[in-house]
């Protein structure tokens, strides 16, 4: 039935443009189906069914609606909303501002026919004095926005996160002409402030004396609260490429972890199982409280109180069937969370246990086991040691293998990464996290009675386990094939070439070149700005493990400002610095060329020293310009050099002019790929020049309107293709 809830959530998904009537005339013959037939078919159709219309339901949205035909996408209308803020703001990525959750209660905008009270929008605030927590109510003016999906290959899904956690629009505040009035404190709900209060004493009772290095309390916290907005990237580059990011977040390894700590004290008591259970169940769910009633710790409660619910009614417990059943119960509280990586990975990794755990634990007894013939009480104390240490180990190796196979498919289609590493680095990370949980508690319970000595002797050990727990994460994360990045898209596309031109606003410029051989290049990196949004994406979701060669066009903050990003994360293998008339070539099917400048040529400006490349492969050339300008253009005509390309890739000088008509005649592109940003004034296309262009018969791929733009050269014809408008045209194989 929870497979079954699943599949029909998936349905009204992908159909949710149906009208409500055309639901119903599927759910009430399904009701009636079940109720004359009694059969399971009949129920799984009718679970489908209910939760499709539900799924239906919940994610109409009206404001979001009215603002999809008022506001086009990236665009934005000044609006005043008044709302309570439903979660503790987080620093958003430039450091400068804060992001939080804000209930409407009242929103007034010019684009709408009346003030709405409903819904919830996406706020960030920046320049804003006074520091604001949960349960604020405030009035903010400034601009609400309909988000635009992504324009880059591997950029995140902004459009699709507020739908998937219900939010109707984004609303940005803090301009010259803005302002954010705090109206009230404390107008949220009780029980949440209360533990949000818990999760910040917590967090502070943890870190005792240890503040002073923030990059290890930020590590502490993330390990027992699930806090990772302050953990530095590289630890979590660390932990995700060994597979154990699991241990950043309170979800079910925490929730088991806590609730083996309270089962090994209570029977170590004495007390009765069924006693226990019932103790533990209230426990964790008092956990999932402290730690701020986070999604994940949630899920995981209703998982784990699923399985135990059998212990005090002497009941067998199917894993299977509770699963089931807790999926059920969550997704009938909320069906978005069918779309969240969360989910399906909790809910993948505990099926693929439940289904291969048995196997592999069965293989492991196998490989170590005493004499079957020899009784148990002539065990000696070594071979009872022995035992046990290989009963551990041989559990935990199955567990680790089974999780690992489970979530492989999902860990592809999300991050696309495979960790095998894991099956190791999970043995002795989570052991370390298990420590530094029960360190945290012992520290907890001396906080708790004002034993400051104590509670920082344990904090000051707890430093030492997470010190040794990065650096074994690092370790793992370092070892050869023990993490690889993988597209599932990519693994059957054959030995085709591929070059992608990224669209970076201000006038960036990152080209990615994948050969057939499978070699990865990268022509210009971007600006800082760029990299996190972007480039680092791109290249993560391609995948790229290392770059080949990282080649840089000239000295511009926007095209190789994030150069030393790129080299620290991807460690490129070369850099050549070309000069015209040398060459390179990634494989052996693709050769790059560069035009210009000439060894020794120096200009004031960095755009007059921009290199030009022709990179040719699958008979199919690509000019790329780059910067270049007037003096560029005119020096390669004087040269005599064969300027013919397919295709040519430009951006714009930035005091000068750019594509001369008879450059454009002594190239003779098919097609044209340039950059037109609106901001600075230079980045901006003449619509003369587009004109002139489409005249001639270019086919014109303005990245403004495109995005980004893939190039697909196969063996007889090459196909070029916006990402954000799905614009196509194809070249024919050339004679």
């Amino acid at each position: 039935m929870g497979l079954a809830a699943c599949a029909g959530i998936l349905f009204a998904d992908w159909l949710i443009a149906w009208p409500a009537w055309l639901w119903l005339a599927i759910v009430l013959p399904a009701a009636w189906l079940f109720h004359s037939k009694q059969s399971l078919p009949a129920g799984w159709l009718l679970c489908a069914a209910v939760f499709a219309f539900v799924h239906y339901t919940c994610d109409r949205d009206p404001l979001r609606e009215q603002l999809t035909s008022v506001i086009k996408p990236g665009g934005a209308v000044s609006a005043v909303v008044t709302g309570v803020i439903q979660d503790q703001p987080e620093p958003d990525a430039t450091g400068t501002g804060f992001t939080f959750p804000l209930r409407i209660e009242s929103l007034q905008c010019a684009r709408l026919p009346q003030a709405r009270q409903d819904g919830e929008v996406y706020v960030r605030v920046r320049d804003f004095p006074v520091v604001l927590h949960y349960g604020d109510r405030i009035r903010l003016t400034g601009l609400l926005r309909r988000s635009e999906p992504p324009r880059n290959p591997g950029e995140f899904d902004f459009v699709n996160f507020l739908r998937r956690q219900g939010f109707s629009a984004e609303f940005e505040s803090g301009g010259n002409y803005d302002h954010i009035n705090l109206l009230m404190r404390d107008a949220g709900n009780p029980v949440i402030a209360a533990a949000q209060r818990s999760r910040q004493w917590i967090g502070d009772a943890v870190t005792l004396e240890i503040r002073d290095d923030p990059n290890i309390a930020a590590t502490i916290r993330a390990m027992v609260l699930g806090t990772r907005e302050k953990t530095p990237q590289e630890v979590e580059d660390a932990f995700v490429a060994s597979g154990a990011m699991h241990v950043f977040a309170v979800s079910g390894l925490h929730i088991a972890m806590f609730g083996v700590i309270l089962w090994t004290v209570l029977r170590a008591l004495r007390i009765p199982r069924s006693i226990t259970t019932l103790i533990i169940l209230p426990t964790v769910f008092y956990y999932v409280f402290i730690t701020g009633l986070r999604p994940s710790a949630w899920r995981a409660a209703v998982m784990c109180s699923m399985v135990m619910l059998g212990i005090p009614g002497d009941r067998k417990t199917s894993l299977l069937n509770s699963l089931g059943a807790a999926a059920l119960l969550l997704l009938s509280s909320d069906t978005q969370q069918l779309f969240q990586p969360g989910f399906t990975l909790s809910f993948g990794v505990l099926l693929a246990i439940a289904v291969l755990y048995g196997t592999f634990r069965r293989l492991m007894e196998k490989v170590y086991a005493a004499d079957p013939f020899l009784p148990r009480q002539l065990y000696s104390p070594g071979l009872k040691a022995r035992l046990a240490a290989w009963d551990w180990t041989a559990n935990s190796l199955a567990v680790s293998i089974a999780s690992t196979i489970g979530s492989a498919l999902l860990m592809i289609h999300y991050f696309s990464l495979v960790t095998p590493v894991g099956i190791v680095a999970n043995l002795f990370l989570v052991f370390l996290s298990l420590c530094i949980l029960v360190i945290a508690c012992a520290a907890l319970t001396a906080a708790a009675v004002k034993f400051a000595i104590v509670q920082a002797s344990f904090n000051h050990f707890n430093v030492l386990l997470a010190s040794f727990s990065v650096w074994l994460a690092k370790v793992f994360a370092a070892m050869p094939l023990g993490h690889i990045r993988c597209d599932a898209s990519r693994l059957f596309r054959g030995d085709l070439c591929e070059l992608t031109v990224l669209q970076l606003d201000g006038g960036g410029a990152a080209v990615h070149l994948d050969t057939p051989e499978g070699k990865h290049w990268l022509i210009d990196a971007g600006g800082l700005r760029h990299y996190l949004r972007t480039v680092r994406p791109h290249l993560s979701r391609t995948p790229v493990h290392e770059l080949d060669g990282l080649v840089l066009s000239h000295r511009d903050t926007y095209h190789s400002g994030a150069a030393g990003n790129v080299r620290s994360t991807f460690r490129p293998q070369n850099e050549p610095e070309l000069f015209a008339g040398m060459e390179l070539y990634p494989d052996k099917d693709v050769r790059i060329r560069c035009l210009f400048p000439p060894r020794g040529y120096e200009a004031v400006l960095a755009d007059n020293n921009c290199r030009v490349f022709l990179i040719e492969t699958r008979r199919t050339r690509i000019l790329l310009m780059n910067d270049a300008g007037f003096l560029t253009e005119k020096a390669l005509l004087e040269g005599g050099e064969d300027l013919r390309a397919d295709i040519l890739v430009k951006g714009w000088h930035s005091d000068d002019y750019s594509g001369l008509p008879e450059f454009l005649n002594a190239v003779l592109p098919r097609a044209v790929v340039f950059t037109s940003a609106a901001f600075p004034a230079g980045e901006l296309a003449p619509q003369w020049w587009k004109e002139m262009a489409a005249l001639k018969g270019f086919a014109l791929f303005d990245q403004s309107r495109a995005g980004a733009v893939v190039v697909r050269m196969e063996k007889d014809t090459t196909t070029l293709r916006g990402w954000y408008d799905r614009s196509m045209f194809t070249i024919p194989r050339p004679n």
